[in-house]
Order: structure tokens, then sequence, then C-alpha cells
């Protein structure tokens, strides 16, 4: 007699109900699932995207995700010089190019910030660069 394997369908579901137990994901985080969120993680990248899913490791899973690179202390050097980048009580106030990810995931382990948007329309309708703050080299 052979054994069909189980259907994926059925593996993911078995998977969801052993990890997805209130005792193993922050509660903190689920209350934001489906919620614009903004993430900074180690290497200085900004993530912008919609809540999906956490797990026990604090991994957040994004959709709709545009991520921001913040400039290097050339490219910093170079905004000022081109005027992009404008110089306010010693820092450049400058507005941050996004590129369009779509689904990611952001591994627990390097993320540095975790906020909220608040306030925001439509996903990804206005979203593509975002204006930032950074102390000015000297």
């Amino acid at each position: 007699m052979s054994h069909s394997p189980p259907s994926i369908l059925n593996f993911f579901n078995l998977r969801r109900r052993k990890t997805m137990t209130t005792d193993t994901v922050s509660p903190v985080l689920q209350e934001f699932i489906n919620k614009t969120m903004r993430i900074t993680t180690t290497d200085t990248r900004v993530f912008v995207g919609e809540l999906k899913c956490t797990d026990k490791d604090k991994n957040l899973i994004l959709a709709q995700t545009h991520e921001y690179r913040y400039p290097t202390r050339n490219g910093l050097r170079a905004e000022v010089e081109s005027g992009e980048g404008v110089v306010e009580e010693g820092k450049v106030k400058l507005t941050l190019k996004s590129r369009y990810i779509g689904l990611i995931v952001v591994p627990g382990e390097f993320i540095v910030k975790i906020e909220v948007e608040e306030g925001q329309g439509t996903m990804g309708s206005d979203r593509g660069s975002m204006t930032v703050s950074v102390d000015q080299e000297s």
C-alpha cells in the first residue's frame, strides 16, 4: 500500500499551529499585524511595509515594502555640495529615495528599531522618498 505525502497546505497548517501559539509569539508585535511599520536594521537600512507575520525570534514579514538607505559620508558630502541636502542647525536635511522590494523577511537579530507609521494613506501610494535629518560630518 502506497502512502501519499501530505499536501503542502496540510504541512503549513501543521507548522503554523506549532509556531503561532500565543506563548511563542510576541503579543506586542501581534497587535501591529496589518499596520504600516518602519523597521531600522543594524546596517542602517530602513524598511517600510505592512507587517504580516512575526515569530518567537522576532523575525518580521513585511508586504508591499520599500527600502531606504542612508548615504555614506562621501554621499552626504556630495548631497550638500550639489544643493540637494539642506544644512539646518548642524544637521543635513535630505530626501532618501526608495526602491520597491515587495514581500520580505527581516531577521529579528538585525532589527534595531521598530516604529508604527500612523496616518498613512493607501500602501505605496505616496511612498518613494522619505525626508530625514542626518548629523553633518565635520
